[in-house]
């Protein structure tokens, strides 16, 4: 795996990434034009106040905002017991004035930098997230990837570009690459004998690559591009391009692969089926 700009390292870059793109969701929406608020997102149901909504009110349950019991059934895109918890916590949002989002954005972005860079905060702590028990560097690796991909359906829906290069971009891009031995594998369901190359032409520019095997019958993926010298087994392989904006609409399950400009060399069979796998967000 290879990544241009480099995606952040330790504990201490990923708090600055995350930092910086909740910072970037606060400045589009103290400097879009009102009407913009109403706007319809990638998000199913969410419009661009709904998003940033959203990030405040996730923030909050980390700090530890108990999750109000609204009724949020009526919701066709809710569809499983976290996302109706994350519905419940927007939905005690709705109606309030996009300042008064943006002034609770800001201030809990002051509040949980002060928890995380706190003398002595490590990022090794054992913490309770929204997926169960887990170190409070991995919940903001979590929270970085969310919060970005929130910051682009926000740009997409106002057609104001930007943030693909980003320390925040580079480590969203990384988040795919890490699972992309399993989309190739299993949740594509490619067989041995085939590698599939994905090809990022920027402005966040990569390479990540998959080979599937065979181990005790199961189709395995193993990642390429390692720097190992070990010799594998000739394969079958198809390459997938892309621009960083493509790839991370496909990651977070924001467009369809029909709708997008890839540019394939192989199998396209292969190639299809790897596309519409790609979505790698609850």
């Amino acid at each position: 795996m290879s990544l241009h700009p480099p995606a952040p390292t330790g504990f201490a870059e990923t708090v600055d990434a995350w930092a910086q793109t909740v910072r970037s969701v606060a400045d589009l929406g103290r400097t879009m034009r009102p009407e913009h608020a109403g706007l319809a997102t990638d998000c199913p149901g969410w419009t661009v106040a709904d998003q940033i909504a959203h990030v405040a009110s996730t923030e909050a349950m980390i700090a530890g905002e108990a999750v109000p019991d609204l009724d949020v059934g009526g919701y066709d895109h809710v569809r499983h017991e976290f996302g109706a918890r994350v519905e419940q916590l927007l939905e005690s949002r709705r109606g309030r004035a996009l300042e008064d989002l943006l002034d609770e954005l800001e201030w809990r972005l002051e509040e949980r930098l002060a928890v995380y860079r706190a003398d002595g905060v490590t990022g090794e702590e054992d913490i309770v997230g929204p997926f169960g028990p887990t170190s409070l560097e991995a919940l903001l690796g979590i929270r970085t990837f969310d919060v970005w991909l929130h910051e682009q359906d926000i740009r997409e829906a106002i057609e104001r570009p930007g943030g693909l290069d980003t320390p925040a971009a580079a480590h969203s891009v990384s988040r795919l690459f890490a699972v992309l031995p399993r989309v190739v594998a299993r949740d594509a369901g490619i067989e041995p004998g085939n590698a599939v190359v994905l090809d990022l032409t920027g402005p966040t520019v990569g390479r990540a690559g998959a080979r599937v095997e065979e181990h005790d019958g199961k189709a395995v993926g193993v990642p390429l591009f390692t720097g190992e010298a070990e010799e594998h087994p000739d394969v079958v392989t198809t390459s997938l391009s892309m621009s960083t904006r493509v790839a991370m609409r496909l990651a977070g399950g924001r467009r369809s692969p029909e709708d997008l400009p890839i540019t394939v060399h192989g199998d396209e069979g292969v190639a299809r089926r790897v596309l519409a796998a790609m979505a790698i967000t609850p």
